[in-house]
């Protein structure tokens, strides 16, 4: 999948408007991406990308660049 689809099925995911939310975007800059906004995403890679997260793991998605970047590196995203 590539970055721009992921970021728009995370906008609907969050309910926000489609290309909304950029790599820079972080969760204090996002106001929908809150507890609830974070299992949104959550449900978002496993459904759409195949991709599961152990809890250490999932405490560190705190940047959409982060969160594309390890995303990048499994494989399940592309530029």
């Amino acid at each position: 999948m590539k970055v721009e689809e992921f970021l728009n099925k995370i906008c609907d995911a969050l309910g926000k408007e489609p290309n909304t939310l950029t790599l820079n975007d972080t969760t204090e800059t996002v106001e929908q991406w809150d507890s609830v906004g974070h299992l949104s995403i959550v449900a978002v890679m496993d459904e759409e990308l195949g991709v599961a997260v152990d809890d250490e793991e999932l405490l560190d998605f705190s940047s959409m660049r982060t969160l594309v970047d390890r995303l990048k590196v499994r494989g399940a995203l592309e530029d």
